[in-house]
C-alpha cells in the first residue's frame, strides 16, 4: 500500500490523533442512536426532531436528572431527506437554557450544565419540567422544587390568631430577553400544573441570573389569590386584545392590591424619585416618613376595609 493511499485513509479518519479520537466517539454515538436502549427522539422548540441518547443520572422525588448526548449535526427526522446521509445533516442548535420534548414520553426537559470538555458531540445534564408559566405572550416549561415547609406559622395579637403564608418555591427557567426583563422582586406570576389543570399565584422574592448558563434561578413565596382582579384583567384583555396593558414610562406603584390583616407587604415606586410615602385610612392621611424606593408596610389594622398608599413628590 502506497504512502499516498495511507495518508488518504488517515485524513478520512480525521487526520491527527486527537481528531481521530473525536471522530471515533461521534461514530460510536451515532451507532448508539440506532441500536441503544437509551436512544430517544428530541423535539426542539422549533419543532425539528433529532435522535439522541438520554441516560439515567439521578431520580429523586424532588427532581429527575438525566444526561443528554446529541450530535452537533445530524439528519432532521421530520424534514424531507436530502441526498446522502452526510449531505442531509444540519446543525442542531441546542444549548443550555433550551427546553425540548422527549417525544416517546411526552415530557419536557431543561438543558443545563453542559460538559464543555466533550468535543465529539453535545453532552449536558437535563432536568424534567412539569410546570408551565406564561410571561407576556410566551409560555415556558419550568422546573420547580417545593414547597418544603412542614409547619404553619401562627401569630397572635389583641386576642386574634392568624397564620401567615409561608410556602416557598425554587424555579429554574430559560434565560432570555423576556425573562431577564420580567423577573424582579415583588413581581407576581401564575404557575400552572398541567397534570391537575390548576393555577396558583406566587410572588418573586429573589432572582439569581448567574446561577447557570442559559437559566435563571427564581425564588418564589406563596401569594394571595385575587379572583376579582383576575376577572377584571381577563375582561380588559378580551376588550383590548392585550393582557394587563401598562404604561412603562408613567409613574406607578407595584405591589399587592389585597392584603390580610396583621401581615406584611412590600411596595415599590417606578419612574419617580425624591418623594415620600403616605397612607390614607378612613379619610385620615399618615406620613410614613420614608423616601425609600421600596417600602415594607406592616398591616396592623384588624378590620376589613380599603386603604390608599400614596407616593407624593
Amino acid at each position: 500500500m502506497s504512502l499516498e493511499l495511507l495518508n488518504k485513509r488517515l485524513q478520512y479518519q480525521g487526520g491527527n490523533q486527537e481528531q481521530r479520537f473525536i471522530n471515533d466517539k461521534l461514530r460510536g454515538l451515532k451507532r448508539a442512536l440506532l441500536y441503544s436502549y437509551q436512544a430517544a427522539t428530541a423535539t426542539l422548540s422549533d419543532g425539528k426532531e433529532f435522535r439522541c441518547l438520554i441516560n439515567p443520572d439521578k431520580n429523586k422525588p424532588a427532581y429527575d436528572n438525566k444526561i443528554l448526548s446529541i450530535p452537533y449535526k445530524d439528519i432532521c427526522l421530520n424534514t424531507p431527506r436530502v441526498g446522502k446521509t452526510s449531505e442531509g445533516e444540519i446543525d442542531i442548535d441546542i444549548k443550555p437554557g433550551d427546553v425540548f420534548t422527549w417525544k416517546e414520553t411526552n415530557t419536557h426537559w431543561l438543558v443545563y450544565l453542559e460538559y464543555i470538555e466533550e468535543d465529539a458531540y453535545f453532552r449536558s445534564e437535563i432536568r424534567r419540567c412539569d410546570q408551565e408559566v406564561k410571561i407576556e405572550d410566551n409560555s415556558y416549561w419550568v422546573y420547580i422544587r417545593g414547597p418544603v415547609e412542614t409547619s404553619i406559622e401562627w401569630n397572635q395579637k389583641a386576642g386574634i390568631e392568624w397564620n401567615t403564608l409561608n410556602y416557598s418555591l425554587v424555579m429554574y427557567i430559560t434565560a432570555d430577553e423576556t425573562t431577564n426583563n420580567y423577573f424582579e422582586r415583588f413581581k407576581t406570576i401564575k404557575v400552572l400544573d398541567p397534570r391537575y389543570n390548576k393555577e396558583k399565584t406566587w410572588q418573586v422574592v429573589g432572582v439569581d441570573p448567574y446561577y447557570g448558563d442559559g437559566i435563571i434561578q427564581v425564588f418564589l413565596d406563596e401569594y394571595f389569590e385575587n379572583s376579582i382582579a383576575d376577572a377584571v384583567a381577563a375582561e380588559n384583555s378580551a376588550e383590548t386584545g392585550e393582557e394587563n396593558p401598562v404604561d412603562e414610562t408613567a409613574a406607578y406603584i407595584n405591589g399587592p392590591t389585597e392584603v390580610q390583616q396583621y401581615s406584611k407587604a412590600y411596595y415599590e415606586i417606578h419612574n419617580a424619585e425624591e418623594g415620600h410615602w403616605y397612607l390614607k385610612w378612613k379619610d385620615e392621611e399618615q406620613d410614613l416618613k420614608s423616601s425609600l424606593k421600596i417600602i415594607p408596610l406592616n398591616i396592623s389594622i384588624g378590620e376589613l376595609g380599603t386603604f390608599t398608599l400614596i407616593y407624593r413628590i
